[in-house]
């Protein structure tokens, strides 16, 4: 409820969140401290392994489309011959060791749903640790010639040589305040520094993403279906607890889906309870699918979806990885 009254103002007219103002002032305060502390040190005093650091983030609090835009350059990275890695802070897992790097016999709710999810849907090595940087040390050991930071962006002890920020172009930036005022966690400003700023939309051009769905995947078996393959039952409920349900939830409009739409939390860590009231045909988004699954049945399905990128995008992320290794023959 709090969350939804907060996206409610930072994204509405309603000015209540400006009581917060002397909050904000301080926010803004250790925020541009923190940018100024790294551009002033640089990153020569970091003893890492020397790898080219991509960093997908964002500047405003909630989903923006990081997760399927990471799924989409790693697959463009392998398909170019690269040998890419990710690292992540795990968010949402409940380890206590670090780092760790996923492996076939963990469960979601121990490594986090999107770390989970990412190891799963790419085949490539995903460490997870709060200090991205020993993850980044400890990735390196592992055979990959590339990293990419899932999230990350005001992670600044990570070095980073192309940062990628994506934007949810349906929503804007809100009311353009920082946190928690509005629901920026940097300075608009700071889009001016990052290499790449991807916006969602619906049409594909040079600095847009389009999220394409792809096909219908059952949770329980792992079959998949072609999206008109899916014959709608007469009692259909979709779930989403990801970081803007409405996306998932307007997605299904678009594919003519008439059913009812729940919302939870983002990173909702899901039981059995939750589910119980919810009878016939379940429809979700993959993170959620990921927590579901041991509980699931026959008939709840998962929307597979892609990240569309353009051309130009990519020609440009290749150039900027050919300069790091031109500068790293020096």
């Amino acid at each position: 409820m709090l969350e939804r009254m907060f996206l409610a103002a930072w994204y509405g007219s309603s000015k209540w969140t400006y009581v917060f103002w002397p909050l904000m002032l301080l926010y803004r305060y250790v925020v541009t401290k923190k940018r100024n502390a790294f551009l002033l040190q640089g990153q020569k005093s970091k003893s890492v392994p020397k790898l080219p650091v991509i960093v997908v983030g964002n500047i405003t609090v909630g989903g923006t489309g990081k997760t399927p835009i990471t799924q989409s350059i790693v697959r463009y990275l392998k398909s170019q011959g690269y040998k890419p890695g990710i690292i992540s802070r795990g968010y949402g897992g409940a380890l206590d060791v670090f780092p760790h790097s996923i492996s076939r016999s963990d469960e979601s709710e121990m490594v986090g749903d999107e770390p989970y999810m990412l190891f799963h849907s790419l085949n490539v090595p995903v460490v997870i640790d709060p200090v991205r940087i020993n993850a980044l040390s400890h990735i390196s050991s592992l055979g990959v010639d590339v990293v990419i930071s899932d999230d990350g962006l005001q992670h600044y002890a990570l070095p980073r040589d192309i940062e990628i920020c994506v934007l949810d172009g349906f929503r804007g930036l809100g009311n353009q305040q920082l946190l928690p005022v509005g629901p920026l966690r940097e300075p608009v400003d700071r889009l001016k520094s990052v290499d790449f700023t991807l916006e969602s939309a619906r049409d594909l051009s040079n600095d847009t993403f389009v999220i394409q769905p792809v096909s219908w995947v059952n949770v329980k078996t792992g079959q998949k279906l072609a999206l008109h393959e899916l014959q709608p039952q007469r009692s259909v409920a979709a779930i989403a607890g990801i970081g803007n349900p409405d996306k998932f939830f307007h997605t299904l409009i678009d594919l003519g889906v008439d059913a009812k739409c729940i919302g939870f939390p983002d990173h909702h860590a899901y039981v059995e309870a939750d589910l119980e009231n919810i009878v016939g045909q379940v429809l979700m988004t993959e993170k959620d699918a990921v927590k579901i699954r041991p509980f699931s049945h026959e008939d709840m399905w998962y929307l597979e979806i892609e990240a569309k990128l353009s051309g130009v995008f990519y020609d440009r992320l290749s150039q900027k990885l050919n300069e790091y290794k031109l500068m790293d023959k020096k």
